[in-house]
């Protein structure tokens, strides 16, 4: 995955609320009707200082906290499909769109399936560099939060409290994708450092612990042991950062720096339930000036 190394910053989750100004930022009414008038038009135009300062502010905060909020981007009341043609046309800067599974979706909407929303999504990491989140309707009745974890800071715990279970983290884990997009089997560490001092993360909770039934190779003691622990860092509550994003909102993860997950919601049926679009991207040469 390419990187441009930034000042990395690993943060609890209070710590990533106080510093909010480097990785939020808002636009006006004004700004967002003119970034869609372009987008629309399928051409740059009167948008272009917006843009720049978009993709300045997205290479800077996914750099060093490794993740970008940007409220009022989109008016939501716009139809799906018209939002979905114009977020794609502004991706452009950031990455080239990959497909999300097995069938070749490029886009999906992830709303309540059966009541799954019910139940809390574990933390992971998405197969792709940066993963992004379109609000389309909050939860109803509140919840449904996107949680963040700082890889830098889970490792940094860990390492001061469990190094053995960190050096087994560090060792290559077998990830069967049987069935989806991108590499079928991932052979990875889950936590690692990367050139530049960094440190990077890849984590799928189902994917590891299922893939010996696939014919990957058997979990010893030692791993099942550091997977606890890991979780149990994962789950402490100064560590995941919840946040509520408004219809209109989007949100770029860089996969390789930061863990994430959802809580749990009731939905509402109707036009009420719950939608976030989702789109992965692969970032290329396009974060080059």
């Amino acid at each position: 995955m390419n990187e441009h190394t930034v000042t990395e910053i690993g943060w609890s989750s209070q710590e990533l609320e106080a510093r909010r100004e480097l990785w939020s930022l808002a636009l006006t009414d004004g700004e967002r009707q003119r970034l869609w008038v372009d987008a629309h038009a399928g051409r740059w135009g009167a948008a272009g200082p917006v843009r720049e300062r978009l993709r300045a502010f997205v290479r800077e905060s996914a750099g060093s906290v490794g993740l970008t909020h940007v409220g009022n981007l989109v008016d939501p009341s716009l139809p799906e499909e018209e939002i979905t043609e114009a977020l794609s046309f502004l991706l452009r800067d950031f990455g080239r769109i990959v497909p999300q599974n097995g069938r070749g979706d490029l886009t999906s909407v992830l709303r309540d399936q059966d009541g799954d929303g019910n139940t809390e999504l574990g933390f992971h990491c998405d197969t792709c560099d940066l993963l992004v989140l379109l609000c389309l309707q909050p939860a109803y009745h509140g919840g449904g939060l996107t949680k963040l974890a700082s890889a830098r800071h889970v490792h940094d715990l860990i390492e001061r409290e469990r190094p053995d279970a960190l050096a087994t983290l560090r060792e290559d884990w077998t990830f069967d994708r049987t069935g989806r997009a991108g590499p079928q089997v991932v052979v990875t560490p889950i936590l690692y450092p990367r050139k530049g001092g960094t440190i990077g993360c890849y984590y799928q909770t189902r994917t590891v612990r299922s893939s010996p039934d696939r014919g990957g190779p058997e979990l010893t003691d030692r791993q099942w042991e550091a997977l606890g622990v890991l979780d149990e860092v994962l789950y402490r509550p100064e560590i995941a950062f919840g946040l509520p994003m408004a219809a209109g909102d989007l949100l770029i993860i860089r996969n390789s720096r930061v863990l994430h997950g959802r809580s749990a919601y009731v939905d509402e049926p109707g036009p009420h339930a719950r939608r976030m679009l989702r789109i992965w991207l692969n970032e290329g040469e396009t974060w080059a000036p």
